[in-house]
């Protein structure tokens, strides 16, 4: 009997001590914000990618990647990518598509569903397509606008962070959802 309430001690100890350390083990990728008023978590990612255009200026042509994420029933999931379009003139609209070449080889394409817009923004939705981007880096974008069919490539200057980078999100997303990891706190 003995035997048996020690060996349950120990194990209940290793139980423990292995969830402490899950929980303080932080994503680096993945914050969340609360609200002081409403005590509203909300998620975000700490990196923002920048790729510039091939054949550009490396300076003032490029794009901006940003993955806005979601809460829905416990789960944070990936809501928008955000792609930004420097440098190219002109004004955006819905339609504008990001055609992604991955390192596999597989291709795909997202279209714009956010209004005209004459700052560049754009917004993309991953729905569907999660499982592609969190299993292949990405080897080479472009992205053409709608209104005047102007395109931008980034082949040769993609670089190891925006290759990475949404796999590298999607998969720490899927540990947070799995309570291997948590969440830090955002920083200001």
């Amino acid at each position: 009997m003995k035997k048996l309430l020690l060996l349950l001690i120990i194990l209940i100890s290793f139980t423990t001590y292995s969830q402490t350390e899950n929980e303080n083990i932080t994503s680096k990728l993945v914050c969340k914000t609360v609200d002081e008023f409403t005590d509203k978590t909300s998620f975000g990612t700490t990196e923002t990618v920048l790729l510039y255009e091939d054949g550009g200026d490396m300076k003032t042509q490029g794009m901006i990647f940003i993955l806005f994420l979601n809460e829905e029933n416990g789960k944070i999931l990936p809501a928008t990518l955000y792609l930004k379009v420097v440098g190219m003139g002109g004004c955006v609209d819905e339609g504008s598509t990001l055609d992604i070449i991955f390192e596999n080889g597989e291709k795909t394409q997202l279209v714009n569903w956010k209004d005209f817009d004459c700052k560049g923004k754009n917004y993309f939705s991953l729905k569907n397509k999660e499982d592609l981007f969190k299993n292949n880096k990405l080897k080479a974008i472009k992205y053409t606008n709608k209104r005047n069919y102007k395109s931008m490539i980034v082949k040769t200057n993609m670089d190891e962070d925006g290759s990475s980078y949404l796999m590298n999100t999607l998969l720490e997303l899927d540990k947070i959802n799995n309570g291997e990891i948590s969440a830090d706190t955002c920083k200001e």
